[in-house]
């Protein structure tokens, strides 16, 4: 029997929203915070757009949480159905001279201690203008900040790696510093740069960030590596132990290294500035809050450089 999809209604946009929060959320308790309802009604609200739709959508059950393969294809024509009402929006709302819609900015994390950071003026130079954009924010791994802006699930970002994704625009924000370093645990701690061969640094063991390919990590010997990280907090756990060294945001090992447990290796040979990347879709017709908050941020950028140079 062929079961046709009716026409999309009120309704089903609703209904959908909930599927994408469940989704988005992995799992149906998780999303009851997010969504603001019960356990049993989200439950209820799947089986009606399955119903409704004709098709199973997800699966539950000792191994968590799933989509079918029907169930990616309507998320995932879901986040295009959702990205075009609100460029409707956007539209309409920018030929009356106004911004309104939904804006969602994803950011790598730990960035908002970095005083070249551009977000926070951005945002605030934003919102200066009169608007009725509801803004989402979300703190993500690197690049996964890349994948978000890729499949639709989010507008723009600042993210410090650089996928060769098409359809991918990349500007550089601000460079951040990083070093590689060693916790007051470790026998290379108390050990001067000048002392340090490439010998005793194929003895260590590094700390690999996983959002990174081999080509982009800063390693010029061939070091030994049994860790992998997703997330800055993880790879400053991993150096506390003594066992291991690797990179981390000067910034943010500040507080550590002037607790005397963080020490830089060799900072001249070690140390760079990292670029980080407002990324964006590539469009010839982009969104105007889009654009307007890249230009924000681009602008922020500029005067934070500036700042800084004198």
């Amino acid at each position: 029997m062929r079961v046709e999809i009716p026409p999309l209604d009120k309704v089903d946009i609703r209904l959908l929203r909930v599927f994408k929060a469940v989704t988005e959320c992995n799992g149906f308790a998780a999303a009851e915070e997010t969504l603001g309802l019960g356990r049993s009604t989200i439950s209820i609200h799947i089986a009606d757009l399955e119903t409704r739709f004709g098709l199973k959508l997800c699966v539950r059950g000792p191994s968590g949480f799933s989509l079918t393969p029907q169930g990616q294809v309507v998320y995932e024509a879901t986040l295009r159905l959702f990205s075009e009402i609100n460029s409707f929006r956007t539209t309409v709302a920018g030929s009356k001279g106004q911004l309104m819609g939904e804006l969602t900015i994803w950011q790598m994390e730990n960035i908002a201690s970095d005083r070249l950071n551009p977000l926070v003026g951005a945002l605030r130079r934003f919102r200066e203008r009169s608007n009725g954009v509801e803004i989402t924010m979300n703190v993500v791994p690197s690049n996964d900040v890349e994948r978000g802006v890729y499949d639709g699930r989010c507008d723009l970002g600042l993210t410090g790696s650089r996928s060769p994704l098409n359809g991918l625009k990349y500007e550089q924000a601000y460079s951040e510093r990083i070093s590689l370093y060693c916790g007051s645990k470790h026998p290379l701690f108390d050990r001067s740069a000048s002392a340090l061969s490439d010998d005793d640094l194929r003895q260590v063991d590094f700390v690999r960030r996983g959002f990174l390919t081999r080509q982009q990590e800063m390693v010029e010997t061939n070091w030994n590596s049994t860790v992998v990280s997703m997330h800055v907090e993880a790879t400053l756990e991993f150096i506390l132990t003594g066992l291991h060294i690797g990179y981390l945001p000067d910034q943010y090992s500040a507080a550590w290294v002037d607790l005397g447990i963080l020490r830089k290796i060799n900072p001249e040979r070690f140390s760079v500035d990292w670029p980080v990347y407002i990324v964006s879709r590539e469009s010839n017709a982009p969104s105007v809050l889009v654009s307007t908050f890249r230009d924000d941020l681009l602008s922020e950028s500029r005067q934070l450089a500036n700042q800084e140079a004198n």
